[in-house]
């Protein structure tokens, strides 16, 4: 019988039995994957809290300083010079809030200079370094409304007067030029640092 098989063109070995070999494999690597999951558990770190993320949990919450209500949170009715006037008056509350962070950053900074990456030390540095990064952006919130209005002020004064350009520009020119002074901060942290 074995001898009329090839002549009827039939094999042992093609897709039928590919097929047969992947159901019989599937359940024996099942069974042997499973077996990985009754692993020694005393190996691994135990996912309970640590002492030090307790001392996290400790802290007095910082109270928010009343500020000045957002530029998006302002009307197109406001004036324009009101508004001009509070986003000028908030660049520079962002920039003082940023400089009185970078006292206790750039120390927190010097204390992990020439610490490894990964280290306490040096995460404690990155953490401060981007909370100045953070406590940038307030000020591009303000300077992206004055980015808007004097676009909006250059149009005007290319078909018309140039009044409103002349309020604009010069909070627009404050705004970016604290917003500089901050990069540069933060470049130079960041370079200390090491990164």
């Amino acid at each position: 019988m074995c001898a009329l098989l090839p002549r009827l063109g039939k094999s042992f070995y093609g897709p039928g039995m590919a097929s047969l070999s992947i159901r019989l494999a599937a359940p024996v690597l099942a069974f042997a994957a499973l077996g990985a999951c009754d692993a020694d558990r005393s190996r691994f770190p135990s996912l309970a809290i640590r002492p030090a993320e307790r001392a996290y949990g400790t802290g007095t919450p910082v109270t928010p300083a009343a500020s000045l209500p957002l530029a998006s949170e302002l009307t197109a009715g406001t004036d324009l010079a009101a508004r001009v006037t509070l986003l000028r008056d908030t660049a520079r509350a962002a920039h003082g809030r940023f400089l009185g962070q970078t006292g206790a950053a750039a120390r927190v900074i010097d204390a992990a200079r020439g610490a490894a990456p990964g280290t306490a030390a040096w995460s404690r540095a990155a953490i401060a370094l981007a909370g100045l990064s953070s406590a940038r952006g307030e000020g591009m919130v303000a300077l992206a409304d004055l980015d808007r209005l004097l676009i909006a002020a250059t149009e005007k004064a290319a078909t018309g007067p140039d009044d409103d350009l002349q309020l604009v520009d010069p909070a627009h020119r404050d705004a970016a030029a604290l917003l500089a002074e901050e990069d540069r901060t933060i470049a130079a942290l960041s370079s200390a640092l090491g990164g």
